[in-house]
This record gives structure tokens, C-alpha cells and sequence, in this order.
């Protein structure tokens, strides 16, 4: 008895000096590079190097401030640094010595707009979407769908995918004021399920049976992986896994 009592004591310390010595990688991100990148290779990356992804989820510009400010080690967002920067500016957040910081591409992400499954319409062009998200266009009709007003769904919490979609599509052009604003991917995606004149974009997480992807031209974001100075050795571990390792062929559009 007293050798498994020993042998138990053995094990239970052994796990726990494992468990406080593992290696792990305290990152932020959005629903993008969520979706496209870190889900699809969580896994095998920790399997491979028994590496951690601790994971706290915002948005584009809230991994950056949680960086910026040492909440976290990493930062990894659904838009260009440069971008970034730009859209933090314009909030009034002031980033000193940009240059300190180092940025890599580990990707690419695809915005996708979707309608409610009954919705007739399946085509959509750059010119129709623009029409749409300005309000120039207001009725399914317009653009052979049935004789009902749109409801514009757009997230306020991803600045990254509707600043490109706004960028890419709209050329720069703003929004239509007429908009039902809603945060999260899934929040857009059970206001398209629930109404049948409602069109919305994002990221896969938008996908559903009561939604219908709409055949539009493709609209893509880089994946940018962000630190503070040179990357740390295990934090370059996950970049060579994703970008030239194993990770290539599990990440998504």
C-alpha cells in the first residue's frame, strides 16, 4: 500500500511540474483568423510541439491594444498592419514607434456575404453589392429578387472585415445609414436565418443550413500575425507551422 500511495505521489507530481513548465502562447484575435487559421491548426500544433494556444477572442483592433499593452504575447488579426494602424488612428488610439513592432502574413481569409435560404437571388456583382451597402439599391427587385425593402445587417465588432469589404467593394464609399448593427458573426448570421430580406458578410462562421452564400467576386483579407520586437522562439514555431509546416494545407479561406 504504501508503494502506490509512493507511486501515486510520483505520477500526480510529475503531471503537475509538466502542467506549470508546459510552454504556452498567450495570443489574441477576431472571428477571422479564428475561423480560417488558429481553429484549423489548434490541434495538430499542440500534438507536434506541446505548445498552448491560450486564446482571447475580440476583434481586429482589440488584439492589437491587448498586445500593445502586454495582455498578450501575440496579436493576430484579419487585416494588414498597416490597416490596423490606420483604423486604430482613427479612433483616436495613438500607437508610438510602429516600427518596434514585427508583422508577418500567415494567410489569407474570404469575407463572405450570405442571404436567407429561401431568398431567390444567388448572383450578385461588385456594382449590386456597392448598390446594396450605399443604399442606392433598396429592393430585392432591383436585382431580380422578390418585391420586399433589404434589411443591410453589419457587425460594429470587426472593423477589419467590414473596413475591406468596405474598401474592396464600396471603394471606399460609406455605408448606408439604413443598417440593422449587430456585433458578433453569429448574431449577423440568426438575423439572416430569421429574415428573409436580410443580407449580411463575414467571415465562415456566417455559414448555416438557413443561410445561403451568395456567388459575388471574392473578397480577401490577410492574416497578420503581430509582436513586439522579433518573434519568441516558440512563437516562431507556430509561424514555420503555419506558413511552411504542416499547418499549410489545415488552414481555411
Amino acid at each position: 500500500m504504501k508503494r502506490l500511495i509512493l507511486s501515486l505521489t510520483v505520477l500526480i507530481t510529475l503531471f503537475t511540474l509538466s502542467a506549470a513548465t508546459a510552454e504556452e502562447i498567450l495570443l489574441s484575435t477576431g472571428s477571422g483568423p479564428l475561423d480560417s487559421i488558429i481553429n484549423p491548426v489548434k490541434g495538430a500544433f499542440e500534438k507536434e510541439t506541446g505548445i498552448r494556444l491560450n486564446i482571447l477572442f475580440g476583434s481586429a483592433t482589440l488584439a492589437f491594444k491587448q498586445l500593445y499593452k502586454g495582455v498578450t504575447e501575440v496579436g493576430i488579426i484579419g487585416t494588414s498592419f498597416e490597416d490596423v494602424i490606420t483604423i486604430l488612428d482613427k479612433e483616436g488610439f495613438e500607437v508610438k514607434d510602429p516600427a518596434s513592432f514585427h508583422h508577418v502574413t500567415l494567410g489569407r481569409g474570404m469575407i463572405r456575404t450570405v442571404v436567407n435560404k429561401d431568398n431567390p437571388v444567388s448572383k450578385l456583382s461588385k456594382e449590386q453589392l456597392k448598390g446594396i451597402y450605399t443604399g442606392i439599391i433598396t429592393n430585392w427587385k432591383e436585382i431580380g429578387g422578390n418585391d420586399s425593402q433589404i434589411m443591410v445587417v453589419i457587425s460594429t465588432m470587426n472593423p477589419a472585415t467590414t473596413g475591406t469589404f468596405r474598401k474592396t467593394i464600396l471603394d471606399n464609399a460609406p455605408y448606408t445609414k439604413e443598417v440593422l448593427e449587430l456585433g458578433h458573426m453569429e448574431e449577423l448570421r440568426g438575423a439572416v436565418e430569421e429574415n428573409s430580406e436580410a443580407i449580411a458578410f463575414g467571415t465562415s462562421a456566417m455559414l448555416s443550413d438557413g443561410v445561403k452564400q451568395v456567388d459575388t467576386p471574392d473578397v480577401f483579407r490577410p492574416v497578420t500575425l503581430i509582436t513586439k520586437g522579433e518573434p519568441p522562439v516558440k512563437v516562431q514555431k507556430f509561424i514555420d507551422f503555419v506558413v511552411n509546416g504542416p499547418g499549410k494545407k489545415l488552414v481555411k479561406e
